[in-house]
């Protein structure tokens, strides 16, 4: 899953910065645990800075992405629409990590 989140967040962030996005492929997750805490860090910055150079013109300007070239999709819904989905993802994450927790507490006898 965290693969999957830093390679869209990546690919939201090219476009946002007007940069080719990458491939699939060129993602590569560090492993488990604290390696993937801090490489997931690195887009977070990045969207943060991003966001923070956004004017409103910036957000009135046709979306890159998802849907590149549709005047109908501002940059402001391609926002909300990555924010959503890094809401969504770590919601995954969190009950991912409350059924592996419960799953180590057995009941007593």
């Amino acid at each position: 899953m965290s693969r999957h989140i830093c390679w869209w967040w990546s690919v939201a962030l090219d476009h946002a910065q007007g940069r080719p996005p990458r491939d699939r492929a060129d993602v590569v997750r560090p492993g488990e645990g604290a390696p993937t805490v801090t490489w997931l860090r690195e887009p977070r910055t990045r969207w943060l800075s991003v966001l923070d150079g956004l004017t409103e013109s910036d957000l009135d300007a046709t979306a890159p992405f998802p849907w590149p070239e549709d005047p109908r999709y501002t940059v402001a819904p391609m926002v909300a629409s990555v924010n959503t989905e890094l809401t969504r993802n770590v919601s995954e994450i969190g009950r991912l990590r409350l059924l592996r927790a419960a799953s180590a507490v057995r009941p007593p006898h």
